[in-house]
């Protein structure tokens, strides 16, 4: 693949740049899954600011490390040009050395490392295991020989870590390691829409993925298959929230997430709108913001129940 040449005028990265590397808008993904994890322990009568503080900077930390690992990792195997869209691009346009790039990843998880003790203080040894077993996947989603990344699986570990266990862990910390089957079942709706951010983000990427030699679900699929998966993933958000109220699971005003289907709606067409990546990285954007506004407002309802 033919390389863009860097302008090579590496210092020390300003606040701005680290702020660019951690992908502020993917944040937002990892915020959410600890909102409700204490909205569902509120609910339950179980509610403490300190690990709830501790939980959400730990998260939004591992999934600041988790983006700079893939930028490091990517520039590396040569997937990341100047021209790439989504990327912050501090590598690949000289503006931060590599090595300062992985360092920062490894700050960030020395940081998360030593706030998971607490939590494990606070919450038991049960989530120390959890919480490695979070960090490891944010590790080997970009790392490693084989990055989940680069499979069709990515979409499925992210449920599961980004839409699952995050909220079981964040849930966990305040009850003392309690696990009930209601909290993983409450979390499915966040777990769709978080795997829609990054099935859009692939569906974006699907050239230069394949020229780089990734097998991203897209790809496997075809962009007509990871667009229905991509509606699929919208629409289970929706069906899966509207039975856990039927069920009882959740509280009734969990509905309130509904006033957010004007978005999905919109996003339902913008998937399949353009090929274009500049375009398609507006919804994968809005995917995020789907997100978020579905999310917190599910764990208000969980709140307001």
């Amino acid at each position: 693949m033919e390389r863009t040449r860097k302008t090579q005028h590496h210092g020390r990265p300003s606040a701005a740049e680290w702020f660019r590397l951690a992908r502020p808008f993917s944040l937002t993904a990892s915020a959410v899954p600890v909102l409700l994890g204490g909205a569902l322990a509120h609910e339950d009568g179980s509610f403490s600011w300190a690990p709830f503080l501790a939980m959400l900077l730990a998260s939004l930390l591992i999934q600041a490390a988790t983006n700079m690992f893939n930028e490091f990792y990517d520039e590396k195997r040569g997937l990341d040009t100047a021209e790439a869209v989504g990327i912050a691009g501090s590598i690949v346009e000289g503006r931060v050395h590599a090595r300062t790039v992985l360092l920062g990843a490894l700050f960030c998880y020395t940081v998360a490392l030593f706030l998971g003790l607490y939590l494990v203080y606070v919450g038991g040894w049960p989530i120390l295991l959890l919480g490695c077993l979070s960090a490891l996947g944010g590790y080997l989603y970009s790392a490693g020989p084989r990055p989940i990344a680069y499979t069709a699986l990515s979409e499925a570990a992210v449920f599961l870590f980004m839409g699952v266990l995050i909220v079981v862990i964040s849930y966990a910390v305040q009850t003392a390691s309690s696990f009930p089957a209601h909290v993983p079942l409450a979390a499915l709706p966040i777990g769709g829409l978080v795997a829609a951010i990054l099935l859009a983000n692939n569906i974006r990427d699907m050239e230069s993925d394949r020229r780089g030699g990734r097998r991203t679900l897209p790809i496997a699929l075809g962009r007509r298959g990871g667009i229905l998966v991509y509606r699929v993933l919208l629409a289970e958000a929706y069906v899966s929230a509207l039975l856990l109220v039927l069920a009882g699971t959740v509280p009734v005003t969990c509905l309130v997430a509904l006033l957010s289907l004007p978005l999905a709606r919109a996003l339902w067409r913008g998937i399949a709108s353009s090929t274009e990546p500049v375009r398609l990285d507006v919804v994968v954007k809005r995917t995020a913001g789907l997100h978020l506004i579905f999310g917190v407002l599910y764990s208000l309802g969980v709140l307001l129940g």
